[in-house]
Formats: structure tokens, C-alpha cells, sequence
């Protein structure tokens, strides 16, 4: 066993904006051609001719893009790994039977993912611009029954969350969505989350 969360089939920061990786890309490649974004990395490329500059300004999009398949299991692993009766039940475990498990009902609960990544392109080895991504999850989270066995979180067996995310391209609104997502089917846990030791 490892403390590392492992994925089957992994649910991204992505699936919650966009229903495929192209779309992701397409959406993004747009708002980075588009608006403050494009007018700083047009401005900082200067005289290169527009094939080059379009070409960077897709690679940015890519790049972007990319940004977003951060699995959400390590979101929820962040939070669940400092809530209070999780880590109780966690070190409880700990005297239990080997191959006990505990089921432990949470009351309803909120968890916020926030980050700000930027894209830096550089010129000859200098930067010369950075597009800055701003996603924001709010996630409310009900009906969860969390599994726990010798000292760690290893699975879901039922619990949905009602996830609202916005998507920022350098100061530019992209896109709001709202999703539901069962999270007996959308987390992995691989070998189990450590909560106590």
C-alpha cells in the first residue's frame, strides 16, 4: 500500500467544464485568440509574422487546456484528509481487527477548489508573457457513506455533490457550469487515502 490515490477511470477538473478534450481545447484556443489574452501575447511577440503568432497563441490553448486534467479524487483527498471525524474514525481504525471496516456517515458538507496556474510563453529563452487560468469548484457534498480501514479513507460507497465551477482566461469569463456527480463512481482511492498512522 502506498499513500498515493490511484484512478480507474478518472474524473477531471475538465469533465466538470467540458464534455470531451477537444471542447476543453476549442473553448480555450478562443478565449486565449480573443480579449486581454490575445492582445498581450500579440503585443509581446512584436514583428513576428501572424502564422508564428497564431500558432504560440494555439499552443497556449493546449497548454490551458491541459491545465484542467488534474484529477478531482485529489481535491476531495485535500479536504477529507483534515475533517475532523474522518481522521477520528481513521485512528480508531487502528485498533480494529485487520480487515475491519468502518462506515462512516458525514453530515452534509462544502469543499472549494480555487487555483490560479499561468501559461508563461517565452521568446529566445525570455518570457514575454503569461496567460493566467483562474478556476474556482464550489462542491456541496450530501449523503455520503466513506469507508475506513486501518488508519486510511478507502472508498465511497454512496454520496452525490452538486459541483458550480467558473473558468477564467486571463481576466476573461469562459465558462460556468453547474454538475451533479455521484461519488461512489467518480472517486478512485487505489490502496486508500492515509488519515492516520
Amino acid at each position: 500500500m502506498t499513500d498515493e490515490t490511484t484512478t480507474g477511470t478518472t474524473t477531471t477538473v475538465r469533465s466538470v467544464f467540458f464534455d470531451s478534450p477537444a471542447d476543453a481545447v476549442t473553448a480555450l484556443d478562443e478565449a486565449v485568440r480573443s480579449g486581454d489574452a490575445a492582445g498581450e501575447v500579440r503585443g509581446a511577440l512584436g514583428r513576428m509574422p501572424g502564422a508564428t503568432r497564431d500558432a504560440v497563441l494555439g499552443e497556449v490553448g493546449k497548454v490551458a487546456a491541459g491545465v484542467l486534467e488534474l484529477d478531482v479524487t485529489d481535491i476531495f483527498r485535500s479536504a477529507w484528509e483534515k475533517h475532523a471525524k474522518l481522521c477520528e474514525e481513521a485512528i480508531a481504525s487502528l485498533r480494529d481487527p485487520a480487515g475491519t471496516e468502518r462506515v462512516v456517515a458525514l453530515a452534509a458538507h462544502s469543499v472549494t477548489f480555487e487555483q490560479q496556474p499561468g501559461v508563461e510563453i517565452h521568446l529566445a529563452d525570455l518570457p514575454v508573457a503569461t496567460v493566467v487560468l483562474h478556476v474556482r469548484l464550489d462542491i456541496d457534498v450530501r449523503g455520503l457513506l466513506a469507508v475506513v480501514q486501518a488508519g486510511r479513507l478507502t472508498g465511497i460507497r454512496v454520496g452525490s455533490a452538486d459541483v458550480t465551477g467558473a473558468l477564467e482566461v486571463a481576466g476573461r469569463p469562459v465558462i460556468e457550469r453547474q454538475k451533479s456527480v455521484e461519488l461512489s463512481q467518480a472517486l478512485r482511492f487505489g490502496g486508500g487515502l492515509r488519515l492516520a498512522r
